[in-house]
């Protein structure tokens, strides 16, 4: 008797069952606002260079938090937007930086000595 309920009862709950392929309701979700806010405004920190390498374009520094992007200190090798910023930067200089955006948060617009 068992057994020849099985089948039936698989049936109905496949058909019960929503298909695999439907998409959520978002009707009601704000898609406007990005689920984590980017930083606003510049980005910027300071550190210690540890490696440059203008020819090949980046700098590795050992830089504070940076609250903006949640990042504790650490050391960290960034790419510069334009090579040129590196010029007559050395290691051991402590330096201020920009980072591009929250997105690009590898890429460097800015490197100054301090």
């Amino acid at each position: 008797m068992l057994r020849s309920l099985i089948v039936p009862i698989a049936l109905l709950a496949a058909a019960c069952s929503p298909p695999a392929t439907q998409e959520a309701k978002t009707d009601d979700m704000n898609m406007s606002e990005p689920a984590t806010p980017a930083a606003a405004g510049p980005i910027t920190s300071t550190g210690t260079v540890t490696q440059v390498d203008a020819a090949a374009g980046t700098i590795t520094i050992n830089h504070g938090a940076i609250e903006a992007v949640s990042w504790p200190a650490m050391t960290m090798q960034f790419t510069a937007e334009n090579p040129a910023i590196l010029q007559g930067i050395a290691v051991g200089d402590t330096v201020s930086f920009e980072l591009k955006s929250a997105t690009e948060t590898s890429v460097v617009t800015s490197v100054q000595k301090q």
